[in-house]
């Protein structure tokens, strides 16, 4: 009996529908047989009944060797279904997906878009460090694909060789920078959700396809569309000026053009996006973004109640709102109420008096409305006094906690001696409480009658809450203060009860209270001003009003508190900047096969359709993709002939040959995975750096300004000598030279004075980033006069030299291949003697070898020359090892 049962809880059994008891040996043994078997049919029936399944939430991952050996079918239906559950079992069945590596890269050039991106997902689902070479070149390839589907695959894996290698984020940075370019707005969604997911502060990325990004927003996909906007919004407020405090930047016209349509979204996401970013007046949408919009538009209130004064009464309460959007509405009306406004507001309000479920709400909206609004305070008053003597609790109870907060500086004695009569019909303990400090607060108005009050609640001191008790305790305090003669008896059995109360917070007020009135006499003498003493009145502080150091929409806007990964909108600059950076520059290369090759590939595709219909339902991942390659593929022959004339432009100016196949697999075999070797930072050889003019005399406002590069060798930061010359008649005072980006810089860039004729040299240490791009500086006065200006530092400055030996040139060389390896050949001879004056490079002992390494990422270059005519270079940045060997062979 025992061997059965556990029998039964064995992971091989399984108990099926109506008590059956199953083998999944034998069921899985069956489905391995089909999928050995020599008959395609079968082995698709197999593989459909594995992928419905998984479906279900089965277990089928020891399958994986017996569906992985079909990976190389010729049948496109059972290769697709082959792909689905690799990408599903390929991370936890590591070394048998490695043993099919190489067929998933012969995939990777399969005439089949959907088989190329599932072979792209495929292989980056296999998460071990020593593929990632194989997989950035798989991706490198797959970003300049003809297809839009496989550039949308590679955005979407991007993102998954970044968590699996993070050293390799300036390759991958720059494969985002081509896809951001991609003209075809089913890459553009996912390119912008790589960006957001791998560099988010490269905002600098977004100069040139800013343009084309705010244009193709109506077109992305809707989740796209949602980050896109998130993206763009902090970009202008990066870079563009607050258009409330100057006239409105064309680009941000742009923006808020390009996002208007979108409200008309049936995504609410995409809507609460553009209400949130943009900051449109939306007030009724559908019921899942109304609370946020109304906390958005809370928390604007705030800051500028009267810009939502013309939409006032479409705040006023509705019977179809929620419990939540009824209160926010009343909280939004109570932050709009003027002069103008206030009765219109106050008559609303006192309909809402008279609902169940807003009664207490409106009855503290009232009050708010006489703190904000001081001409109607009395007004206010009269009805809350009206109110007090209402049947139902809840609204006594708040309205006697809006007169606490009203009567704080005085209050009549006609009112005060009606709570008090009102007091023992009370219930709500807030409200005894509330009615207690009032009569505490002003007790000398109500000496008389005090006493008697006291007594009253003495009766029933020990079934009283706790808050009613303590504030019994300060009652009881101000009457020994004031009349200890009439109320010397009732003080003292106050305490008494007190002093055995059941609460802990009651007794150790009593004993606090007992020493100070009779055992300190030095703090005894001082009572009177402790506690007789008029107190401010208590502040109305909104809710909102701290949140609006959150953005708008957002989780922490809405918690009201700070959340993982929120990121702050920086704050918008004093001036835009140039707009000329926000030129957009040409699409990248969108290759196209042969018309043959497309008639074959439309056919597959038209095929495709057909089966795709007859197995709708069970393989739901790979529809959707296939509806959507399908539907970029009958806009590709829309687009024909502008696509040809652009490919010819394109290939013209970025034309290059991909790696092959037996490269990358080479790659996985030769590649030296082990960290390289040493490197000895060089002092840079003493060369006469060259002077650049960046203002001459009528730019600078008789200042000429240049820049040049001593070389000098301090970590990350790059040595930049500024020279300044005064050729006016007078001296100048207070000349300061600033980053209008914030850089990194180090050094004292403030001149207290140049003389008339004189020049003065300003040295910095700046950390560009690794980065080429043009940056704005600002040379300003103590006179107020400011001038702007740009300028780019060359990357053969932004290196510095390093010693390599021999051997670990030889391991780099190695490494550094594929895209990271740059050779361009010369109609002229090279004059290696001058490489050093236009890169910061260390010469090694080999005479054609020059070594150096970014200052910020410390990433290795090697420029070799090879013969008289041919200079390479190998460097992990594959952008900066471009631009060097262009350098060298332009300027050498």
């Amino acid at each position: 009996m025992t061997s059965f049962v556990e029998g039964l809880t064995s992971p091989e059994m399984e108990i099926a529908e109506g008590g059956v008891i199953l083998d999944n040996r034998t069921r899985f043994a069956d489905l391995k047989a089909m999928l050995d078997s020599n008959k395609d049919n079968l082995k698709v029936d197999a593989m459909k009944r594995i992928i419905n399944l998984i479906a279900k939430g089965k277990d089928v991952s020891e399958l994986f060797a017996a569906v992985v050996k079909n990976v190389a079918a010729k049948n496109v239906e059972l290769k697709k279904l082959v792909f689905v559950y690799l990408v599903r079992y390929a991370e936890e069945q590591q070394d048998l997906a490695l043993l099919s590596i190489s067929t998933f890269q012969r995939a990777l050039k399969d005439p089949n878009q959907l088989i190329r991106g599932s072979a792209l997902r495929v292989l980056t689902s296999i998460r071990v460090p020593m593929v990632a070479p194989i997989m950035l070149l798989a991706i490198k390839d797959a970003v300049r694909d003809m297809s839009p589907y496989v550039r949308k695959v590679a955005a979407h894996a991007i993102p998954k060789l970044y968590s699996l290698e993070p050293e390799l984020e300036p390759q991958l940075v720059d494969c985002i920078d081509f896809l951001l370019a991609d003209r075809r707005s089913l890459v553009l969604g996912s390119a912008v959700y790589a960006f957001d997911e791998i560099c988010p502060h490269r905002l600098d990325l977004l100069h040139k396809h800013f343009r084309a990004l705010c244009r193709g927003l109506a077109d992305v996909d809707e989740w796209g569309q949602i980050v896109m906007i998130n993206m763009l919004t902090r970009y202008s407020r990066h870079e563009l000026a607050d258009p409330d405090r100057s006239p409105p930047d064309t680009d941000i016209v742009l923006l808020l053009n390009s996002a208007r349509p979108l409200l008309q979204s049936r995504n609410c996401s995409v809507v609460m996006a553009v209400i949130a970013r943009a900051l449109v007046r939306l007030l009724r949408g559908p019921r899942e973004t109304q609370y946020v919009v109304l906390t958005n538009i809370a928390t604007i209130c705030e800051q500028n109640p009267t810009m939502f004064d013309p939409f006032l009464k479409s705040f006023f309460v509705r019977s179809c709102d929620s419990s939540l959007v009824k209160q926010l509405k009343l909280h939004v009306l109570t932050s709009l109420v003027s002069e103008s406004n206030v009765h219109i507001i106050l008559r609303e309000l006192q309909t809402y008096v008279h609902m169940s479920d807003l009664a207490s709400p409106a009855v503290e909206a009232i009050g708010r409305c006489a703190v904000r609004v001081g001409a109607v305070s009395d007004q206010c008053m009269t009805g809350l006094v009206q109110l007090i003597s209402s049947s139902d609790e809840k609204v006594v109870c708040s309205a006697v906690v809006v007169i606490k907060r009203l009567l704080h500086a005085s209050a009549p004695l006609n009112l005060l001696s009606r709570l008090m009569r009102l007091m023992p019909k009370m219930i709500a303990a807030q409200a005894r409480a509330c009615v207690i400090w009032l009569v505490a607060t002003h007790v000398d108005q109500v000496i008389h009658m005090a006493p008697d009050f006291l007594r009253l609640i003495a009766k029933k001191f020990s079934t009283e809450s706790e808050l009613v008790k303590l504030e019994a305790l300060k009652l009881a305090v101000k009457l020994w203060l004031v009349k200890r003669d009439d109320s010397e008896k009732i003080v003292q059995y106050v305490f008494q009860l007190a002093r055995f109360d059941l609460s802990y917070d009651v007794r150790d007020r009593c004993r606090f209270l007992r020493n100070l009135m009779f055992n300190t006499e030095i703090l005894s003498q001082h009572m009177e001003e402790i506690f007789m003493s008029k107190k401010p009145a208590p502040e109305l502080i909104s809710s909102f009003k701290e949140r609006d150091q959150f953005q708008l929409g957002s989780l922490s806007h809405v918690l009201n508190q700070r959340c993982t990964k929120y990121i702050d909108l920086p704050e918008f600059p004093a001036a835009s900047s140039d707009p000329t950076l926000r030129k957009e520059a040409h699409a990248p290369n969108e290759l196209k096969l042969d018309e043959d090759s497309d008639e074959e590939s439309g056919e597959e595709e038209d095929e495709d359709e057909e089966e795709d219909e007859e197995e709708s339902g069970e393989d739901s991942e790979d529809d959707d993709d296939e509806e959507e390659s399908e539907e970029e593929s009958e806009e590709d022959e829309d687009e024909e002939e502008v696509e040809e004339e652009e490919e010819e432009e394109d290939k013209s100016v970025n034309g290059k040959s991909k790696p092959s196949e037996s490269n990358a697999l080479d790659l996985l075999i030769d590649v030296d995975f082990s960290a390289a070797g040493s490197r000895q930072i060089m002092n840079p050889t003493h060369i006469e750096s060259k002077e650049i003019e960046l203002l001459n005399v009528i730019e600078g406002q008789g200042l000429s300004l240049s820049i040049s590069y001593p070389r000098i060798n301090d970590g990350q930061y790059t040595a930049i000598r500024f020279g300044i010359t005064n050729k006016t008649d007078e001296d100048l005072e207070g000349i300061e030279l600033k980053s209008a980006e914030g850089l990194d810089v180090k050094g004292n860039s403030r001149i207290e004075r140049i003389p008339a004729g004189s020049r003065v040299s300003v040295d910095l240490l700046i950390d560009f980033g690794d980065s080429a791009t043009s940056r704005e500086w600002i040379l300003s006065r103590d006179d107020g006069q400011q001038k702007h200006f740009r300028f780019e530092v060359p990357y053969g400055e932004q290196v510095q030299p390093i010693r390599l030996s021999s051997e670990d040139i030889s391991k780099e060389k190695s490494r550094l291949g594929g895209l990271n390896r740059h050779v361009i050949q010369l109609e002229h001879p090279i004059d290696a003697s001058r490489i050093p004056e236009v890169v910061n490079v260390f010469r090694s002992e080999d005479s054609g070898v020059f070594t150096c390494q970014t200052r910020s990422r410390k990433d290795v270059c090697i420029l070799t020359l090879n013969g008289e005519k041919t200079i390479e270079c190998c460097c992990d940045n594959s952008v900066i090892g471009r631009m060097l060997a262009f350098a060298v062979s332009k300027n050498c």
